[in-house]
């Protein structure tokens, strides 16, 4: 901004110090005059207020006694003889009526009227009188156009009768207007209680009877009993009142003048006063201006132009020096000294020249220097930043914007307290202390910070001290790494090892089941077929027959136990159906209850119009009753608690709902250790002999063989929540299977073959026990038996014996020649003869070759004797 000359420094000092405070000082002078004529207009208000009353009053009270005393004069004579008559009536009345007892009505004249009546003239309206209950009682005002003025009836009640009287107002209305003409601007208004005129200005209003009390003015005067000050807009003038009450007849009198007319003449006269005043003061101020201008403004221009002429280097500028005598004795010592001054100055220029260049040198030099580091330091990708010993960042480089995100970077000291929590802020003050007695100098420190955004950032850092002289530490040189994606990195690919090395042993684990249940299933084969043999050679009430069936229900459990590893290896035999899971769900608990302790509420929460998934029956079954069974045993022998099922659905990524089966228990909860081992095969933590850890194995297996997916959510001391998901679209439809299940059959029933002529059936397979089995039991059967240990043998019998083979009972798991290249080579040569393939890994091969023949079936070990008699008859074989 310009700085003002000191002509308009001076000029502003007056206005501001001594106009503006006289002005204020005029404006302040003139207010307080009107209100002063406020103040008068308000007790000439009062006065003409009380005048008024003391006249009504006056007038009232002598109207008052006048009719009393008229009362007492009628009622002496006999009224009845005449309807009118002529009398000397006081003089406030027009006229009056006398009401005797039995309402005769009685009218009385003045006696200067009474020769001008020609006709009755009817009593005033009892509309008239508001009330009955005051004494005198008064009307409302009226205009009685046959007399021509305002009226107001009185009515006074005797012993001999009423007597109504109507007053004369209109001498009130001649003296308010004798007085209005002496004061033209002057408002008088009369009303009664009730806003009705009674004495105007305005005869017109007056005659035409008007209610003013809608006027804001008036309400106000009408409200207050006792009379008021008053200002606002009377009429659409705005006047300054008084309002007073006329007591006891309730009257009121408005007395108002405008505040335009009132007001004018003081604040013309104080204008005037004011404005021959500010000339006289403007008149100072332009000769002290003048005269300032000339001794003080002159002689300083004059100055500031040789000073000018100096700084420019003229060498006039000397020989030019003003003379300041005329002027003020400190302007003119002032020019001395600021002479002297210049010649000095002009001594220490050519000195500060010479100086000059040589620090232009060293600038130079020190600004390369500068642009160099600050190249290097923006090159490099690590965060380089100094700290003092309060943790103040002092200097940064770009990378370290860029690590914590500071866009903009900070106008402010910036400290490192705002982007670490408060644990690191004590370690990272603790690492600086250390680097400050050099124990940690150049050691790399891993830090977690956070940029501005709330992100987590991992950062390695190293630090380095800034000393002084004397070996104090001033501060810190720190470089830092972000290293939070390398970390990131090394969790992502530690979780990916964990993954791979879980899926690894998953499918390890399936593996050696499905070996060992193959091995098994085939040793089992041999016992279930001997068993069905000693069986049928045995009398039914021999008790050997009961040992049979102990041994007969260790071969099923058995037969489970291979069952449940296979369907964890997800190589048992799947049937694949329509299951309503609901209906699934209410069977199987009906069958659960019986298993189920009383102190175990059983609940089920079925969610309707579930759609249907294709599934088998058996497997879901088995997982519900694992599931149930475990929740059961998680909740402990003489503990209360409560097992619930439920069903739902859901909307999944491509648009086809999913069925959910969740099962919650009340127990004991998992660990949290070992929750990621509970689908492992054999893995339990129940007592020895009351559980095998193929439960949970088994149920993963059927869920993951399904598509489904299985999740468990547990905490220890709440219980635990198994939620299964089931995607509930259609599958393809497997080849028929002709094998049944042999827990199914109940007790031993000898099959029964068809037919008298023996059929020939060639056995192969290479475990000799089963060979040896099949032999004699299907010689028992009455079939013509040949026997191969080995695929390469069958086909020599084959070709040996052409058409006298009926069907082949195949292994699908042998050495050499396999189960399946033999099936082939028979299917190519010998398309005719059935074949039964035998498998005890139940892997589904045969529903999983390219080309099944309608003669062909396959058949589950371990199988029972009546499974396999019942398979060659539907093969057309008996």
């Amino acid at each position: 901004m310009k700085d003002p000359r000191l002509f308009e420094v001076v000029r502003r000092f007056l206005l501001r110090r001594l106009f503006f405070p006289l002005l204020a000082c005029a404006v302040m002078t003139t207010c307080g005059l009107a209100a002063w004529r406020i103040v008068q207009l308000g007790k000439e208000h009062d006065v003409i207020s009380w005048s008024v009353d003391n006249y009504i009053s006056s007038f009232l009270t002598a109207a008052d006694e006048s009719l009393l005393l008229l009362a007492s004069t009628l009622s002496g004579g006999d009224m009845r003889a005449t309807r009118s008559r002529s009398v000397k009536l006081p003089m406030p009345y027009h006229r009056a009526f006398f009401i005797g007892p039995d309402a005769y009505t009685y009218t009385v004249y003045p006696q200067d009227m009474a020769e001008g009546i020609t006709e009755d003239v009817s009593l005033p309206s009892a509309l008239y009188f508001p009330t009955t209950r005051e004494w005198p009682n008064y009307s409302v005002p009226y205009y009685r156009s046959d007399l021509k003025s305002v009226t107001v009836a009185t009515s006074i009640s005797t012993r001999l009768g009423t007597v109504v009287g109507e007053l004369d107002l209109g001498r009130v209305q001649r003296m308010v207007e004798v007085y209005l003409q002496k004061v033209p601007h002057r408002v008088i208004w009369i009303m009664d209680r009730y806003g009705n005129l009674i004495v105007h200005p305005d005869a017109h209003m007056v005659q035409e009877q008007e209610n003013v009390g809608h006027e804001s003015l008036v309400a106000r005067a009408l409200a207050h009993p006792e009379g008021t000050k008053l200002l606002g807009r009377l009429s659409g003038t705005i006047v300054y009142g008084t309002s007073w009450r006329i007591d006891p007849w309730g009257w009121v009198v408005l007395v108002a003048y405008p505040l335009f007319p009132a007001l004018y003449p003081v604040v013309v006269a104080a204008s005037i006063g004011f404005c021959l005043f500010f000339g006289f003061m403007g008149v100072i101020h332009w000769r002290l201006i003048r005269r300032l201008h000339k001794v003080v403004i002159v002689p300083v221009e004059q100055l500031t132009r040789v000073v000018t002429h100096m700084a420019e280097g003229r060498s006039d500028a000397e020989d030019s020096w003003p003379d300041f005598h005329g002027t003020f004795a400190e302007v003119r010592l002032f020019a001395q000294r600021f002479r002297e001054m210049s010649l000095a100055v002009q001594e220490r220029e050519e000195a500060l020249l010479l100086r000059q260049k040589d620090l232009v040198k060293i600038q130079e030099s020190l600004a390369r220097s500068e642009k160099r580091y600050r190249e290097i330091l923006e090159s490099i990708d690590e965060a380089y930043f100094e700290l003092d010993t309060e943790g103040v960042v002092m200097f940064h480089n770009s990378a370290f914007v860029r690590l914590l995100r500071l866009d903009p970077p900070p106008a402010h000291p910036f400290s490192l307290d705002e982007v670490v929590d408060s644990k690191t802020a004590e370690a990272l003050r603790a690492f600086l202390r250390d680097v400050a007695e050099d124990r940690s100098t150049g050691r790399l420190q891993v830090f977690a910070f956070h940029d501005t955004q709330g992100a987590s950032r991992t950062v390695e850092i190293s630090a380095k001290p800034i000393r002084a002289q004397d070996r104090t530490t001033l501060g810190f040189r720190v470089m830092a790494r972000d290293i939070t994606e390398k970390i990131q990195a090394e969790k992502r690919a530690q979780e990916l090892e964990r993954v791979i090395s879980h899926a690894q042993k998953m499918e390890s684990l399936g593996t050696l089941a499905s070996g060992i249940a193959h091995e098994f299933n085939n040793l089992l084969q041999p016992m279930t077929g001997y068993l069905d043999l000693l069986a049928r050679h045995m009398e039914a009430d021999d008790r050997k027959s009961r040992w049979i069936t102990h041994i007969r229900e260790a071969v099923d459990r058995s037969a489970e136990l291979v069952r449940r590893m296979l369907t964890f290896a997800r190589q048992d035999e799947t049937r694949f159906e329509v299951v309503d899971i609901n209906r699934l769900v209410e069977d199987t608990l009906d069958f659960l209850r019986r298993n189920i302790p009383r102190r175990i509420r059983l609940e089920k929460n079925l969610q309707e119009n579930l759609p249907a998934v294709h599934a088998d029956r058996l497997q879901m079954e088995q997982i519900l009753i694992n599931l149930v069974v475990n929740a059961r045993d998680a909740i402990g022998e003489g503990e209360e608690g409560c097992i619930r099922v439920s069903t739902g659905r859901r909307e999944a990524q491509d648009g086809v709902q999913d069925v959910i089966l969740t099962v919650s228990d009340t127990g004991q909860g998992i660990p949290e250790s070992i929750r990621e081992r509970i689908f492992d095969p054999f893995f339990t933590t129940k007592e020895p002999g009351k559980g095998t850890g193929l439960g949970l194995s088994t149920v993963y297996g059927i869920v993951r063989r399904h598509g489904g997916t299985i999740r468990c959510h547990s905490e220890l001391g709440k219980g635990t929540t198994f939620a299964i998901t089931l995607p509930a679209h259609a599958f393809k439809e497997a080849v028929r299977v002709m094998k049944k299940d042999s827990a199914q059959v109940q007790g031993f029933e000898d099959p029964q073959p068809k037919g008298d002529m023996p059929r020939t059936i060639l056995v192969v397979d290479d475990e000799r026990d089963i060979r040896e089995y099949i032999l004699e039991a299907l010689a028992e059967e009455g079939f013509r038996v040949l026997a191969a240990s080995s695929g390469e043998e069958a086909l020599s019998i084959l070709k040996k014996n052409p058409g006298a083979v009926d069907a082949v009972i195949l292994d699908e798991n042998m050495p050499g020649m396999g189960g399946q290249a033999c099936l082939a080579e028979v299917r190519r040569h010998y398309s005719h003869i059935p074949v039964i393939m035998a498998s005890g890994d139940r892997s589904g091969s045969l529903r999983e070759s390219s080309e099944p023949s309608e003669n062909t079936a396959q058949l589950l070990k371990p199988y029972r004797l009546k499974d396999l008699i019942e398979l060659l008859r539907d093969l057309g074989v008996s």
